[in-house]
Parts: structure tokens; C-alpha cells; sequence
């Protein structure tokens, strides 16, 4: 299949940032270390969560506790810099799907600065920006896992509620409270320590790269995923993607990489419209 040049132009930049990333940072734990440490402080009893810790302190966990809890089983026996080499490849792949299973294509996505220092930063919106897709698709549920994980994924739930689609609210909600109920049962310590963690942060601290409080963006994505669940499935589907976007609780240059979801969601839509077109 004959390639557009725009297309394998942007691929070639897309490549060449990958490179540069993985020569000059991959060399060296990021984000992704934090998680591996939080697993690694729950398997030797230590609390989950730094008092003092700010949202730019190196390595700190600033989620809830299920996502640490999952990553125990994998940090029992998998050392740190497995770990980072695994996630990156993790992130590599989701792209990947995201690009609809064209590694040209993923590339390309590369060229968009975000996703580029997204792979710097090896941080979690890509995997986010999967469970947005096949909770918009496929599962639900994933809303729920989302979540878990940065909460503003939870947006899924009303916009599925303002559609009508009472049936896919049932699940995400069923499994979102049966994920809590699990994880707070684990460790109920770790829970109260989140809450006073979360309790102690200034709502009003900068958390973003542009000048708006969490609380401010968290509202207005909530008022986009209700405006969104209005709009047909071709323009609800990707502004549900952008309000998920807003609405994270730490919106720095590298959040800005979760918008990549936008693009299977256009593409199926294409797809879907095509197949729709009578034969002649």
C-alpha cells in the first residue's frame, strides 16, 4: 500500500525523536520507577504514601492504591530496570495499537510532541488513553480501571449515563466499587493514608502546565463529558477524550499525550461510514 508523503515525512520525525528519547533518557529510571517503588514499599510494610511529598517530587506515588497493589506481583520478582525496560515496551505497543496496528502510522504519532515526551517521561497516558478507547468500544469497565489509576477516566460513566446506555453504567459502576471494596480490604492503611494525603494537597497548587486549579479543570471536564454524551457518537466520542484530558489531576505537557485516543475513535468512525456506503 502506497504510503502518503506527509505520512512517512512525519514518521521519520516521529522515529528520529524515539531515538533521540531512548539514547538520552532510557538509560535512567522516570515516571515509571515511582509505581515499582510503591509496590516495593507495600511488600516490605512500609507506608504507601510520603506526607511531605509534593506532585514534582522525584519517584513520589500520588495515586490511589490500586494501581501500586497491582504492580506487587511484578516487583516481587522483577528488579527496577526490567521493570522501566518492560513499561517501555508496554508504552510501545499500546501506541501501537493505538495506531491501529500500523507501525508507520505509530510512528507518526511520535512526531506529536506530547507522545514524544510521554516516551521521555515514560508516565501512564498512553495505557489511559487504551482503556478510554475500549471502554468507548468494546468494555466499560475499563472507565472503571481507568479510574483507579487518574480518576478523570471515571468521566466514561456519566457520559455513557447521559446516552442512555444504562447497561454499560451498571458494569463500570459494579466494577469500579468492586475494585474499592477489594482494595480496601487489602489494605485499609493504605486507603486512610491516601484520603489524608489527598485531604492535605492545596486544591488551588499549580498542577498543571497552563495556570488552572485541578478543581477548575475537573468541573469543566465533567461539563464537556455531559456535553459530549449530547453529540453523535463522531464528535461525543473524541470531546469525551479531551475532557477526560482536562480533568486529570496533573495536567503537564506530557497529559497532553492521552489526546493519541482521539485517533482510533476518528479512524473507526471512518471505517464505520464507509462500510455504510451503499455498493456501486
Amino acid at each position: 500500500m502506497k504510503r502518503p508523503v506527509w505520512l512517512l515525512i512525519l514518521a521519520a520525525i516521529g522515529a528520529s525523536l524515539l531515538l533521540v528519547t531512548a539514547m538520552a533518557r532510557w538509560g535512567a529510571p522516570s515516571d515509571e520507577h515511582a509505581y515499582w517503588l510503591a509496590a516495593r514499599r507495600i511488600i516490605e510494610g512500609q507506608p504507601l504514601y510520603d506526607p511531605a511529598a509534593t506532585i514534582v517530587t522525584p519517584f513520589a506515588y500520588l495515586y490511589p492504591p490500586p494501581l501500586a497493589q497491582a504492580m506487587v506481583p511484578v516487583a516481587a520478582i522483577v528488579p527496577s530496570w526490567l521493570f522501566s525496560a518492560g513499561w517501555t515496551v508496554l508504552m510501545g505497543l499500546a501506541l501501537f495499537w493505538l495506531a491501529g496496528r500500523d507501525a508507520i502510522r505509530a510512528l507518526a504519532l511520535v512526531a506529536f510532541p506530547p507522545v514524544a515526551v510521554e516516551f521521555w517521561f515514560r508516565n501512564v497516558h498512553l495505557f489511559l488513553a487504551v482503556l478510554i478507547v475500549l471502554g468507548l468500544r468494546h468494555a466499560s469497565a475499563s472507565f472503571a480501571v481507568g479510574a483507579a489509576i487518574k480518576v478523570s477516566p471515571g468521566l466514561g460513566i456519566p457520559y455513557q449515563a447521559v446516552r442512555g446506555e444504562w447497561r454499560n453504567v451498571a458494569i463500570a459502576s459494579a466494577v469500579g466499587a468492586a475494585m474499592l471494596a477489594v482494595s480496601v480490604l487489602l489494605s485499609p492503611d493504605a486507603w486512610r493514608a491516601y484520603v489524608d494525603f489527598a485531604l492535605s494537597v492545596d486544591p488551588l497548587q499549580q498542577s498543571s502546565f497552563v495556570a488552572i486549579p485541578f478543581p477548575v479543570r475537573a468541573a469543566a471536564g465533567l461539563v464537556l463529558a455531559l456535553v459530549a454524551g449530547r453529540l453523535p457518537r463522531w464528535s461525543g466520542d473524541p470531546l469525551l477524550v479531551v475532557a477526560v484530558t482536562l480533568a486529570l489531576p496533573s495536567l503537564w505537557f506530557t497529559g497532553l499525550s492521552l489526546l493519541v485516543g482521539i485517533v482510533p475513535l476518528v479512524a473507526a468512525e471512518r471505517q464505520a461510514r464507509a462500510d455504510r456506503l451503499p455498493e456501486i
